[in-house]
This record gives C-alpha cells, sequence and structure tokens, in this order.
C-alpha cells in the first residue's frame, strides 16, 4: 500500500508542479495598421492559480513557431499529442489476470505509470490538390492495444507499440451541394467516445463499455456523405468490417448514417453497420461456425443547454446471428443481444477547470461481446480536468463499476462482483 501512495504521490507532484501540454493557441500578436485582419485566433486563457503560463507557456510558443514553420515549408497540416497516465484498482488483479483491469481494453494496465501514446497526425487540405488527406500515427501503449485489437492476422497476436491508426484520402465530387467521399482506414462513426485526437479528447480518462464493447473501433473502405439540407447530412458506404482492414471472411459490411442538427443547442448522429464479422471457425479440425449477421445500431444526442454545460446521451443496440459465445467451458452457437445505455455530463467551470460525470449501464446477455454470459455491467466515472497552459492538461479520475456476476478479476482469486479505480493523467498536445 505504501508503494501504492507514492507512485500516486509522485504522479500528484508531475500533474501539479512539472512540466505541462495542452490544446488550444497562443495569445494573438496585434495586428499592424491597416493590414489585412488575419484569422481570429483562439482566446487566451484566463489567469489561473495553477497556472504555468509563465514558465511551461514559453515552451508552449516556441514549439509552436516551429511548427508553424514545418507546417509552411511542407504546405501539410501537423499536430498531434503525447498521453501519460497511471490506474489503479481497489481489485488489485494479480498475475493469473496479466494485471489486467478488468472490462477495458485500453486503461487496463494495474498500478503502471503508462506512456499510452504519442500521436502524430498530418492533414493535406482538398483545397491544394482537389484531393485531401489525412494520416494518423500512434505510438506506445494504446497503440499496441490498438493494433491487437485489429485483426490484422488471421489470429490475434502481441503487437508491437506502433499502429496506422487512419489513412485515407477525401475528395468531393460536384454534384448539388457537394458529395464528399473518403477512402481508406478511419475511426468509426458510431458511439459517443472516440480514439482520442489533436484536440479531441474523451470527458474521462478511462473509456466506456460502450465503447470498448458495443461498437468498433476502426473501418477499412469508403464512405459517401453527402448535405441535403445545412442541418441534415446522410452517410453510406462498404467496409471490411469491424477493425478488420484484412477483411477475414470476403464479405464486406454496410455503413451508414445520418446527422442531424436543427440548432447549436442540439445535434443528433445515429449510425449503423451491418455485416458478417466471423471467418469460417475450427476447433481441432472440426468446423463449429460459418458466423452470421452482425447489425449494430448507435444513437447520440448532444445536448447544449447553455455554454458551460454540455450532455451526451448514447443508446447502441447490436445483434449477431449465429454468434460464437462462451457456455462453461464449451461453445455455443446462439443468437446474441447487447445494449449500452449512456449519459455524459461535461461543466466548464471556467475556461481552465471542467469537470465531468458518466453513468453506464451495458448488457450483454450471451456474452458475445464480454466473453461472460450474462453480464450486466454499470459504472460511474466522476474526472476533473485542469488546463495548466494552452498545451498542457492534468486530469484526475474516480471510477465504480459493478455487475451483477463475478466479472472483475480480484488478485489471484475468484472475480469479484465490483471495482474501484483511481486514475491520473497528463496530455500535452501540440
Amino acid at each position: 500500500m505504501k508503494k501504492n501512495m507514492v507512485r500516486a504521490a509522485v504522479i500528484v507532484t508531475l500533474l501539479l508542479f512539472g512540466t505541462r501540454f495542452t490544446y488550444a493557441a497562443e495569445e494573438p500578436k496585434p495586428a499592424a495598421p491597416e493590414a489585412k485582419p488575419a484569422a481570429e485566433e483562439p482566446k487566451p486563457l484566463e489567469p489561473g492559480l495553477l497556472s504555468l503560463d509563465s514558465s511551461v507557456g514559453l515552451l508552449d510558443k516556441k514549439i509552436e513557431e516551429g511548427k508553424s514553420a514545418v507546417e509552411k515549408a511542407l504546405g501539410i497540416g501537423i499536430s498531434g499529442f503525447f498521453d501519460l497516465s497511471h490506474t489503479w484498482s481497489s481489485n488489485r488483479p494479480g498475475l493469473n489476470f496479466k494485471h489486467n483491469i478488468s472490462g477495458r481494453v485500453f486503461d487496463k494496465d494495474q498500478n503502471q505509470v503508462v506512456f499510452n501514446a504519442f500521436n502524430l497526425t498530418l492533414d493535406k487540405p482538398e483545397k491544394d490538390w482537389g484531393i485531401g488527406f489525412h494520416v494518423v500515427g500512434d505510438f506506445g501503449r494504446a497503440a499496441e492495444l490498438l493494433r491487437e485489437s485489429t485483426l490484422w492476422h488471421a489470429k490475434l497476436q502481441n503487437e508491437p507499440q506502433a499502429e496506422l491508426r487512419e489513412a485515407f484520402l477525401t475528395f468531393t465530387i460536384p454534384i448539388g451541394e457537394g458529395l464528399q467521399f473518403k477512402g481508406g482506414k478511419f475511426v468509426t462513426p458510431l458511439g459517443t467516445e472516440i480514439l482520442p485526437a489533436p484536440g479531441a479528447y474523451n470527458d474521462n480518462i478511462s473509456r466506456s463499455y460502450a465503447f470498448n464493447f458495443a461498437v468498433p473501433l476502426t473501418h477499412l473502405g469508403g464512405l459517401f456523405t453527402y448535405p441535403f439540407l445545412k442541418t441534415f447530412s446522410a452517410s453510406a458506404g462498404l467496409v471490411t468490417g469491424w477493425d478488420n482492414p484484412n477483411d477475414n471472411n470476403n464479405s464486406p459490411s454496410f455503413l451508414g448514417g445520418v446527422n442531424f442538427t436543427p440548432a447549436d443547442a442540439f445535434s443528433l448522429a445515429s449510425n449503423i453497420i451491418v455485416g458478417r464479422e466471423w471467418s469460417l471457425s475450427t476447433v481441432g479440425g472440426k468446423h463449429i461456425h460459418d458466423g452470421g449477421t452482425r447489425v449494430t445500431w448507435s444513437n447520440v444526442a448532444t445536448i447544449k443547454p447553455m455554454d458551460p454545460l454540455t450532455l451526451y446521451l448514447e443508446y447502441t443496440l447490436g445483434h449477431e446471428e449465429k454468434a460464437l459465445t462462451v457456455f462453461g467451458s464449451s461453445f455455443r452457437i446462439e443468437d446474441a443481444w447487447w445494449n449500452a445505455l449512456a449519459g455524459i455530463f461535461s461543466y466548464g467551470w471556467t475556461d481552465r477547470f471542467t469537470t465531468a460525470a458518466r453513468a453506464e449501464y451495458f448488457r450483454d446477455s450471451k456474452g458475445a461481446r464480454t466473453g461472460v454470459r450474462d453480464a450486466d455491467l454499470g459504472e460511474v466515472t466522476l474526472t476533473a480536468a485542469y488546463k495548466f497552459t494552452a498545451k498542457l492538461l492534468g486530469r484526475a479520475e474516480v471510477r465504480q463499476d459493478w455487475a451483477d456476476t463475478r466479472f472483475f478479476a480480484h488478485g489471484n482469486n475468484s472475480p469479484n462482483k465490483s471495482q474501484t479505480t483511481l486514475a491520473l493523467q497528463v496530455i500535452y498536445g501540440f
């Protein structure tokens, strides 16, 4: 316990007094008299008690100046971030569980300071060549876990800590308001939470069950989007499936959705993916599974009743025919359903300090997604975030998980029905 407390104290010290990074812009320079007005820069942060603008903020400016010079020389947009975190579980999963915190795909390393990611993102707008491109590379533990979740190979295996998260081309066909096309590898439009991107992070440190189990992470394929109205757009395309650039069954999946934004205070995104996701399966040379059609429908409402408050509501429904499920020590082939219901409340008390709360229920009746039959999972997560400079963000989180079955790894003993986790994180964006 002393060892855990010492580690936590070290991270808190770094979080509060060490080098810091986040995601906004610098104080704008005054325009020269009679000069053409430049594009408006983001408003500088207000003074804060824990501000490091006078120290780390000076480094932020130097980094931004250097980045801008490289962008201008290459004609390519450059952005990214560094991500460091520590997560501790009250269950302290032992070697029998590979020290992995249950219910997590990414933030699962028990009581370790983890370098999650160095992210590098390159962008070229369509206006220069008529065709744009977007390339995202991840390096670190999160990249390793993302790669292990992606079916690059015939079977899952340990992977290096580097992953090509996205690589796609974009162009617009001059039909009506412009038919937009995106082709290549890209993150899924399903769900509320995202794989963190420069300047766009989840409101909590840990990911929800809905993110980990209910929806895919990435796709390989093509997607057309058309803005029928200023408030309404629709998309449709074909992809190789869930996290499957290799397409292990030679059967593409349909990906489509609509986005409706009738007002600044409300928007609704509804997306669906339909297709076979399993390949032919054998055990001991015996054919056991051909795989059926999987349908997943995700709906996310974003509500902003007032400027500091944002509310996200998500409902995701999934169904798979002839799913390969675990039943005791053997397998079953049966239809399976899963449901996810989640709400996230985010409130910006100042332009530096934000709090977020997430509550969630996840039902996996046949264990098709979690590997645990009749799993009813719930969690409540509270997160506080503070911008030490425009480029340095520190966060702290407490999360309580529950289940109606013994789901959560506990030492080297039988699993528990609950767990509490504490997490700290530092993110530097550029």
